[in-house]
């Protein structure tokens, strides 16, 4: 029998690598006589890069630049030559990621995107021209103001903007000039690789639905809705583009708006790295598919890995079960998107300090032998 193994990262646990190298062994010593392959995926989140960057045959580089709260930092991007000529590929969260902080210094009013923008920057000198940005992980909420600024925008404000401007200065630009960039990086073409395709506004945009999971308490998201509403009316009018109902614009605290005042694009994350890894290829002629990640709820369903991979297996006719570190158990579309079954190692996420990490093998060990069980016809 034919199994391939397909996650995403769990985040604050195990990367994508790590989860598919350890269902891979637990199968394989359970059922010896099946062929178990592994390709693990990413959807323009973190592990995106290590998905994609040795496939296209580039080379990873290290860089200083400034994480979230400006402090001096190392960063890595990728170069190749592939999927066009003189492309870079680029994390969001290497830079200006939710993982460069502690839970103490988790705030996106004082979180900036500028250090990506310091990646772009690089990634140009080096002769990239076709830079995609996997948008995913990051801690800020700043409409992608840091990263205008690092790119050399010239903002207009009665108020001082510091350098490494965040979410509490959206309020205060009055106007944003891009001269500079078009000007200074003409040939740049810019791809915002989404996770998902988060409106910029709203219940279930940047601010409000994502605001919580990156420090942001009830007054700071309301404050964050606030100046996300004026930044946008700022930025529509210096871009000449209508952001604020663009579909993706509020990805990563509002950087795919940021992405598109520059004339760039947004697209599937998933899409891309799936292309470059020839996902549907490997997936056929499978008894089995298993994704996972670390945490499937509403959010899921808007781009995210796991799903992508269970309906291009339903779209080929084969079962998918997903191993996730834990689910939302309002979640009622399993079937729908071609998850036959769902296994949850908690009962809600967790990090690298919790104290139940120990156990985790152990449970990914109990979680296989009773997928094995469920699907003894496949296996």
């Amino acid at each position: 029998m034919k199994i391939l193994i397909a996650p995403d990262k769990f985040k604050g646990i195990s990367t994508a690598q790590e989860v598919a190298d350890i269902l891979q062994k637990l199968i394989v010593k359970q059922r010896p006589r099946a062929f178990v392959g592994v390709c693990p995926v990413a959807d323009g989140g973190e592990g995106t890069l290590d998905a994609v960057i040795h496939i296209l045959k580039g080379k990873t580089l290290t860089t200083t630049t400034h994480d979230p709260l400006m402090r001096s930092q190392q960063s890595t991007y990728g170069l190749a030559t592939l999927p066009e000529k003189d492309c870079a590929v680029i994390e969001m969260a290497q830079a200006s990621g939710l993982s460069k902080l502690t839970l103490d210094e988790r705030n996106p009013m004082n979180a900036t995107s500028y250090g990506t923008g310091e990646l772009v920057i690089e990634a140009y000198k080096r002769g990239a021209r076709n830079i995609r940005i996997a948008l995913g992980g990051s801690a800020t909420i700043d409409g992608g103001l840091g990263f205008l600024q690092a790119l050399g925008a010239q903002i207009i404000s009665k108020s001082t903007v510091i350098k490494g401007a965040a979410g509490k200065h959206l309020p205060l630009v009055d106007q944003i000039n891009l001269d500079l960039i078009r000007k200074n990086l003409k040939e740049l073409r810019l791809t915002g690789l989404v996770d998902v395709r988060v409106q910029l506004l709203g219940e279930y945009g940047s601010a409000r639905f994502f605001g919580p999971q990156k420090g942001a308490t009830p007054d700071m998201v309301n404050d964050l809705e606030k100046g996300m509403t004026h930044f946008e009316s700022v930025l529509s009018k210096a871009s000449g583009v209508s952001l604020r109902n663009q579909r993706g614009a509020g990805a990563a605290g509002g950087m795919g708006m940021a992405i598109l005042a520059l004339g760039g694009k947004l697209e599937s994350g998933f899409d891309f790295v799936a292309d470059i890894l020839k996902l549907e290829n490997q997936m056929r002629g499978c008894d089995l598919v298993i994704t996972g990640e670390g945490m499937m709820d509403a959010s899921s369903l808007e781009g995210k890995a796991p799903v992508s991979v269970a309906l291009m297996a339903k779209k080929l006719g084969i079962p998918c079960a997903a191993i996730v570190g834990a689910i939302d158990p309002k979640i009622i579309w399993l079937k729908e998107v071609g998850i036959t079954k769902a296994y949850s190692l908690f009962d809600k996420p967790i990090n690298m300090d919790d104290p139940r990490v120990p156990e985790i093998h152990d449970r990914f060990r109990d979680l296989v032998a009773n997928m094995l069980k469920d699907f003894p016809d496949k296996l």
